[in-house]
């Protein structure tokens, strides 16, 4: 199994509790530019503690409504495509979809075209579901 390691900057964030990350999204509501940037680098990061994948989630539901700057974007679309491709991702993956559809539609949906070739299920199955919503 191959595993990725989390950079150095983001290293911290594989110690953060279910309150910690609450406190962290909660930030989020607020607009708080340093919850922003945490909650970009939490989500873009591998972490894969106890509810990380649910507070990705509630982050990418909380990120639409966030002013971004163009390299965030960039990064959270190319963290959350490469996930689909290979297949690697958790819980509430919906989530984090539907804000990379938000953010860049068409490179969402390039990602899922090339998702479509997997020879994982689970990633063939979110890969459609992104193209199901491509006209919408």
């Amino acid at each position: 199994m191959r595993t990725t390691p989390i950079p150095a900057p983001h290293a911290d964030l594989v110690f953060l509790s279910k309150q910690d990350l609450h406190s962290l999204a909660d930030g989020l509501i607020l607009e708080d530019r340093r919850s922003i940037d945490r909650c970009v680098d939490f989500v873009i990061s591998e972490t894969k503690g106890l509810w990380h994948g649910r507070a990705r989630a509630m982050m990418c539901r909380r990120l639409k409504h966030c002013a971004l700057g163009r390299k965030q974007r960039t990064q959270l679309v190319k963290a959350i495509s490469e996930r689909l491709a290979s297949g690697a991702f958790s819980e509430q993956f919906k989530d984090q979809l539907r804000l990379a559809m938000h953010l860049d539609m068409e490179t969402t949906v390039a990602a899922a075209n090339k998702a479509l070739k997997s020879n994982r299920s689970h990633a063939i199955r979110y890969a459609q579901w992104v193209l199901s919503h491509e006209n919408l």
